[in-house]
C-alpha cells in the first residue's frame, strides 16, 4: 500500500446541498471537509470548504435551514463507512487571491440533531435511573440516530424545570452514578455512530485491552501496509504538569461539604491522592502517580477546595462523595495531553484508546521507548481531515497517569504512587 493509498478515501455519494428552492452538486467544487468529535461536546461539527468559480451558491439565501450530506470512508476493506447530514449555522465567504470572480465558502455545521433540541423545553420529573431518564429525553428529539448509554446505580427523584434536552444531559451526567466506579465521570457525546452516554472510566476499562497501536519513527521506511498505517506522521506533547495550580485548585485533594438541614450536620466527603489513586480505572497496565511522592507528601494532601452543598431531604444522589472524585479523574486526564497526526481511518472514535510507541530519539542506533510519553492514551478529541487528495486523522489524547512498567527502575518509589490494574501498589 502506497502512502498516497494509504492517506486516502472514496466518498459513497455525492456532496448535496438542500436548501429551500432545490438542490447543488458540491462534489466536484469541495477543497476541504473537516469533522470534529469532542467526548466532552454533545455535537459533531463540521467545516466544509467550497471553491465557487461559477456562481452556484450565490443562488442560496442561507437561513440556517440548508443541510449537506458527506458518506466516506478509507481505503481498507473492513473499515466502516461514515455517513452523517449537517446542518448550516454560519457561512463565511471570501473572494479567492488567484482570481477575484472565485469565491471561497466556508460552511460551519453540526448535526441537525442540534437545532432541533435547540427549540424544545423539558419540564419533567423522574423518578428512574438516570440513563433511563436520558434514554426518555433522548426519544422526544424525533431522530434516527442511535443512543447508548451505561448503566448507573440507583433509583432517585430529579426535576427537570424547563430546559433544553442538552442542557438536561448535563443536569442528568452530574447526578449519574455508577457504584462500580469511583469518579462516575459521566459524559454526554455525539461521534460519527451516534449519541453516547458513557462512563469514562468504564470506557478505558473495556477499551484498554483492544487499544490501537501506533509507532512514532521519524525517518522510517516502511515495509508492510500495517506498518504504514499505524505511523503517527506528526507528533506533539504537552505535559500540563502545573504544581502551583493543583495546590491552589486542590486538584489532587479536595472536598465536598453536604450542609444536611434535616439532621442538622455537615457532611464532608474527600478525595486525596495517597488515598484514593489506587482505587481509580488506569490506562496502563502497570499506572504511576504524574507526582512524585515528595511533593504528594508536602503539598499535594493538603485539601485547598471545598464545595458546599445543601441537603433538604433525606435522599441522597450521592454528589457530595461523587464531587471530589470526579475533580480528581478529571483533572488527572488533563495532566498530558499528547496531539498525533496518523493516515486517515474512518474506524476512529473518540472515547476508544490508542496506544502509542514513542522512541527516544537518541544518537545510538539502539532506540529504546520513551518511558513517560509511550502506554495508553484516551482519544478526547478527534477530526476527520479530507481535501481533494488526502484524508488525515488529528487527535488530542490524555492520559491520567504513567506507565509505571516503563518507569519502574530499583527505586521506582521515589518517582510516585504506582498500582497495578490488580489493584497491588508497585
Amino acid at each position: 500500500m502506497s502512502d498516497q493509498i494509504a492517506n486516502s478515501f472514496e466518498l459513497s455519494e455525492s456532496i448535496l446541498l438542500k436548501f429551500a428552492k432545490g438542490t447543488i452538486d458540491l462534489t466536484d467544487s469541495f477543497a476541504g471537509i473537516n469533522i470534529k468529535e469532542d467526548l466532552f461536546k454533545p455535537s459533531l461539527e463540521c467545516v466544509l470548504e467550497i471553491i465557487d468559480g461559477t456562481n452556484s451558491l450565490g443562488i442560496v439565501d442561507f437561513d440556517g435551514t440548508e443541510t449537506f450530506k458527506i458518506a466516506f470512508k478509507s481505503l481498507r476493506d473492513d473499515d466502516e463507512e461514515i455517513n452523517l447530514t449537517f446542518r448550516i449555522y454560519k457561512v463565511h465567504v471570501q473572494v479567492s487571491e488567484v482570481k477575484s470572480d472565485i469565491k471561497v465558502y466556508q460552511l460551519y455545521a453540526v448535526t441537525p440533531e442540534h437545532y432541533t433540541q435547540a427549540v424544545m423545553d423539558i419540564n419533567q420529573s423522574f423518578t428512574v435511573p438516570v440513563e433511563e431518564a436520558v434514554q426518555s429525553v433522548f426519544g422526544k428529539l424525533g431522530t434516527n440516530r442511535k443512543l447508548e448509554t451505561h448503566k448507573t446505580s440507583g433509583i432517585y427523584t430529579y426535576i427537570v424545570p424547563g430546559m433544553t434536552p442538552f442542557e438536561t444531559f448535563e443536569f442528568l451526567k452530574r447526578r449519574a452514578y455508577d457504584s462500580k466506579f469511583r469518579s462516575s465521570l459521566f459524559t454526554f457525546y455525539e461521534d460519527a455512530d451516534g449519541y453516547h452516554f458513557k462512563n469514562v472510566e468504564k470506557l478505558i476499562k473495556d477499551n484498554r485491552k483492544d487499544a490501537i497501536p501506533y509507532r512514532f519513527v521519524p525517518n522510517a521506511s516502511f515495509t508492510t501496509d500495517d506498518d504504514l498505517l499505524k505511523n503517527i506522521e506528526k507528533l506533539e506533547i504537552s505535559a500540563n504538569k502545573d504544581v502551583m495550580k493543583k495546590i491552589k485548585s486542590g486538584a489532587y485533594a479536595n472536598a465536598a461539604k453536604e450542609i444536611d438541614l434535616m439532621n442538622q450536620k455537615v457532611n464532608v466527603s474527600t478525595c486525596q491522592i495517597r488515598e484514593d489513586f489506587i482505587t481509580f480505572e488506569h490506562l496502563d497496565d502497570a499506572a504511576m502517580s504524574l507526582d512524585s511522592k515528595a511533593i504528594i507528601d508536602e503539598s499535594l494532601n493538603i485539601i485547598n477546595s471545598t464545595q458546599w452543598l445543601n441537603k433538604t431531604s433525606e435522599e441522597t444522589d450521592n454528589r457530595a462523595t461523587l464531587i471530589p472524585r470526579r475533580k480528581f479523574y478529571f483533572d488527572c486526564l488533563s495532566q498530558v495531553e499528547t496531539r498525533i497526526v496518523v493516515p486517515g481511518n474512518s474506524n476512529l472514535r473518540v472515547g476508544k484508546v490508542v496506544d502509542l510507541d514513542i522512541l527516544e530519539l537518541a544518537a545510538n542506533e539502539d532506540k529504546e521507548q520513551e518511558p513517560k510519553v509511550s502506554g495508553k492514551y484516551l482519544i478526547t478529541r478527534l477530526a476527520h481531515t479530507l481535501d481533494r487528495g488526502t484524508y488525515r486523522c488529528s487527535m488530542i489524547l490524555n492520559k491520567e497517569s504513567y506507565n509505571a512498567c516503563l518507569l519502574y527502575t530499583s527505586d521506582a518509589a521515589d518517582e510516585g504512587l504506582g498500582v497495578d490494574l490488580g489493584g497491588r501498589r508497585i
